[in-house]
């Protein structure tokens, strides 16, 4: 097997990128249920990933000094295969409860 990188059809591309973030997000929700996670974003750049969460209560998803969102990090790393510093994650208070239906249900 080959491991020089292969071309995506477009249509392979986008099903897999769902795919990413449809397992990306049932993760986030699963751990972050009880700290008022809303949602998730994904941004790539040509050199990293950068993941945005989107919560109520962001201090419980930053953690103490930071450390829960670098294991965060470490376990989105892992489980999709980034390499290290391939990805980065963010956290983001929503901003209007009430224009955020997950917030809005909580």
């Amino acid at each position: 097997m080959s491991l020089a990188p292969r071309r995506l059809s477009t249509k392979r591309k986008f099903v897999a990128d769902g795919v990413f973030f449809a397992e990306l997000n049932e993760l986030l929700t699963r751990e972050l249920a009880e700290d008022g996670y809303a949602g998730v974003e994904v941004r790539t750049t040509p050199h990293r990933t950068e993941i945005i969460i989107r919560a109520t209560r962001t201090q419980n998803v930053l953690g103490e000094n930071g450390r829960r969102i670098r294991e965060l990090t470490s376990v989105v790393q892992k489980r999709f295969g980034f390499s290290d510093g391939a990805v980065e994650l963010y956290a983001e208070r929503v901003q209007n409860r009430g224009l955020c239906a997950q917030a809005q249900a909580e």
